[in-house]
């Protein structure tokens, strides 16, 4: 995640000086900021799924007898898997439009628009693999089940 903020910041900062310096910007700076920042958000999600530190009701789930709890965990990941599932096919198609049609990165001559438009899915299969990682983690051993925003793997 590093090197896509560092990209992002590079970028950011180097179109703002760009702009003060000579009045104008490159045409593609701000889309590739943008497909970065994309990118990041989906890589930030897969890292808090297998941290189990995503978004979620751990008021409720904490008070739960401890089988109980494990299963709202499994449920979690295959909730995972199934969303995943369900992006991955609906973005694919999206990437295959751009593919055939040629289509190039705003602002671009020659950058594909479906390399852009790949994050998504690859994406998505990362937070899958998470949510595998972390079934897998769950079910060899549940009694090391983390507690959900632990931020323990």
């Amino acid at each position: 995640m590093l090197p896509l903020y560092t990209f992002i910041a590079l970028m950011i900062g180097g179109e703002g000086i760009l702009r003060y310096i000579t009045s104008t910007q490159t045409q593609w700076g701000g889309t590739a900021a943008i497909q970065a920042f994309i990118f990041l958000s989906w890589v930030g999600c897969a890292y808090h799924v297998r941290h189990r530190s995503h978004l979620s009701f751990d008021a409720i789930r904490n008070r739960l007898p401890r089988k109980l709890r494990l299963a709202g965990m499994v449920i979690d990941d295959l909730i995972w898997l199934v969303l995943s599932g369900i992006v991955i096919y609906y973005s694919w198609d999206v990437v295959e439009m751009h593919r055939m049609l040629g289509a190039t990165l705003e602002g671009t001559d020659s950058f594909p628009q479906w390399v852009a438009s790949a994050t998504v899915p690859l994406s998505w299969a990362l937070i899958a693999v998470r949510a595998l990682q972390d079934l897998v983690i769950l079910l060899r051993d549940p009694g090391g089940a983390p507690q959900p925003g632990s931020g323990s793997p």
